[in-house]
């Protein structure tokens, strides 16, 4: 069952809203100034998201992007071009993986082909070598029986999926499979979905089990035999074997375009799901049979490693989000926020429980002449970065013509009005697919980037903005699906555990000069942590330091009670404090502090209940 249709609607609205170009070579608003420059493409314009990755072995990034007429460009941040490879007449919207696949010291190129431009055009996966050279090519089965190829509008996701060593490729295609390919392009494993699959994957280890997962989106329709509806899914996998993760899949009432990130919301340590949906099952057009139409759901989801939702999620939606949420810490709380848009070209941020950040949402808003503004929705996804240097994180994401950013509090930071003394971040064509962060000509500073065209659309463009903001940091979700693997996880942040938060101990005056007593320390994460202690002066701690990681350690704490007298209230000994580090870096919870309490007493009592045995 095929979705083209409805996306081709979509993107065709995208491209006919035209804007009028403000072009700005040196610019600056408060303290943050920047430099725009243009990378002129030979071949068409740039439909893909950026791509970031070292393909020479020089230590910087470079970009690598696809076009319209399915051509992928490698180009160095000074605008040298390394290579071009023509794939074919598909057009590329596949974010491009860059990684080593094949541990020759070079990162390879992968790139899924096939769009909602081409939908009739051959479609497949291609390995490109650090130089361009094509390394294999694997071709989509056909799943819509017209006699192509099917494409594959995902980007693919690298990782050592079975422990050999190399990195597998991990994708689904709009020919119903769900594939893991080997770094030689061979099949490791393959699921028939049965359905289209629009949502990128994304990989770690979601149920702790020491193995890589897989989790993404798809659609689904109505088969009694196999229990499916009229909806979409969300899949989980072991990534080695294919096997299911207990508690999926999850059906949901609206396909699954958006593609899933992995994160812990909820700070227990563990990955949780985070997804948007799509926009199908109320268009006659794309509900197949045609006309089978329902109402549905929009929502963002967030569920847990077993598939059961998050306290305060799903939350309700005013339209439907096929973006890919990105994930962080705005507000500098230490718990994390869901960023998202949506197609009514909003943008919206919630706590981890559920809730709306104040001051969102916010809606897009870009000039389209004196006195005309517009408010154009985008399928990219935002990233996040400081672009200001004030060490607070900007939301970015494209919008028509241009690249639009908001400060954390929801304040759009580039231009709104036409003429405006804010940020003008335009291009000369509409810009369709997310931008990317990087320092990409390795002078230590913030670069933007992103691909488009140049006016007319019939050449393509990289157009970057140097910033004069001090890139270490700076990034923390720079690209569409996290890094340049595009596995879309954002692992726990290292965490101290203890078995009590609180020490409370009884004491009888007189009875002894000290109380034992015992507690553990751990890694909530399961990384290892190296953890020291500082005490008070009546509490000495063995050991007072040392390495913890999946076990706990127990520690014997010995607490000096000498000529303390009996009281009503427990006496505050004073706080232990543990601190963690990880190679080097303090845990997000160091220090974590233990008050210790004792209450001296005249008596203790004990109370015994006796013990009943029935002979049989």
């Amino acid at each position: 069952m095929s979705k083209l249709l409805t996306k081709v609607n979509f993107v065709v609205k995208v491209i006919l809203v035209f804007s009028i170009l403000l072009v700005t070579v040196k610019h600056s608003m408060a303290d943050t100034s920047y430099t725009k420059r243009v990378i002129t493409l030979n071949g068409g314009w740039v439909t893909s998201h950026v791509a970031l990755g070292d393909l020479t072995g020089n230590g910087i990034p470079d970009l690598v992007v696809g076009s319209n007429d399915g051509i992928v460009f490698a180009y160095r941040g000074d605008g040298t071009l390394l290579w071009q490879y023509d794939t074919g007449n598909a057009v590329i919207v596949s974010k491009p993986a860059i990684g080593d696949i094949n541990q020759d010291g070079y990162n390879e190129v992968v790139v899924g082909i096939g769009s909602t431009y081409t939908p009739n055009a051959p479609g497949g996966v291609v390995a490109l070598s650090h130089n361009g050279a094509l390394l294999w090519r694997f071709v989509s089965g056909d799943f819509n029986g017209d006699g192509v190829p099917d494409g594959v509008f995902v980007s693919p996701a690298l990782a050592d999926v079975n422990g050999d060593g190399y990195l597998e490729i991990i994708y689904g295609g709009w020919d119903a499979y769900l594939r893991v390919l080997t770094y030689s392009g061979t099949v490791l494993w393959e699921h028939f979905i049965r359905d289209t699959i629009w949502s990128s994957p994304a990989v770690a280890d979601l149920d702790g089990d020491g193995e890589l997962d897989v989790v993404i989106g798809s659609d689904t329709h109505f088969e009694a035999a196999l229990g499916t509806i009229d909806g979409g899914r969300l899949l989980a996998f072991n990534a080695a074997d294919g096997s299911t993760l207990s508690g999926f899949p999850i059906d949901v009432d609206e396909v699954i375009w958006s593609s899933p990130v992995l994160a812990d919301l909820d700070n227990d340590g563990w990955l949780d799901v985070i997804v948007g949906t799509g926009n199908c099952w109320t268009v006659p057009a794309c509900a197949v049979p045609y006309g089978n139409t329902h109402p549905v759901t929009k929502a963002l989801y967030a569920w847990d490693r077993f598939g059961n939702p998050l306290p305060g999620w799903p939350v309700m939606l005013p339209a439907y989000a096929f973006a890919s949420p990105s994930v962080a810490d705005l507000t500098q709380d230490g718990s994390l926020e869901v960023i998202i848009n949506t197609s009514d070209g909003y943008v919206h941020v919630y706590r981890a429980d559920g809730t709306p950040l104040p001051g969102w949402p916010v809606l897009v808003t870009t000039p389209a002449g004196p006195g005309t503004v517009v408010h154009i929705p985008t399928e990219a996804s935002p990233i996040l970065a400081d672009l200001t240097g004030d060490g607070v994180l900007e939301v970015i994401i494209p919008s028509n013509w241009e690249i639009v950013v908001f400060d954390r509090t929801g304040v759009q930071l580039t231009r709104d009005q036409f003429p405006s003394p804010k940020w003008d971040l335009s291009t000369e064509h509409t810009v369709h697919y997310t931008p990317a962060v990087g320092d990409v000509d390795g002078d230590g500073r913030v670069e933007l980037i992103v691909g488009g065209a140049r006016a007319g659309g019939t050449q393509g463009a990289i157009y970057i903005w140097d910033f004069d903001t001090d890139f270490q940091n700076a990034a923390v979700w720079p690209f569409f699906r996290l890094n340049m693997h595009n596995t879309a996880h954002r692992m726990p942040s290292p965490r101290l555990k203890v078995s009590s938060t609180a020490i409370n101990l009884m004491y009888k005056y007189g009875s002894a000069d000290t109380i034992t007593f015992q507690f553990g320390i751990g890694s909530l994460t399961r990384e290892t942590i190296d953890w020291t202690s500082v005490t008070p002066a009546r509490i000495t701690l063995v050991p007072s330091s040392g390495q913890v990681a999946e076990m706990e350690q127990f520690v014997l704490a010995t607490v000096s009670v000498e000529g303390l007298p009996i009281s009503s209230t427990p006496y505050l000994l004073g706080n232990l404090e543990l601190y963690g580090m990880v190679n080097g870096v303090p845990v997000v919870n160091s220090p974590l502090i233990i008050p210790v309490r004792v209450l001296v007493v005249e008596e203790i009592y004990h109370n015994f209940l006796p013990l009943l045995l029935r002979n049989r």
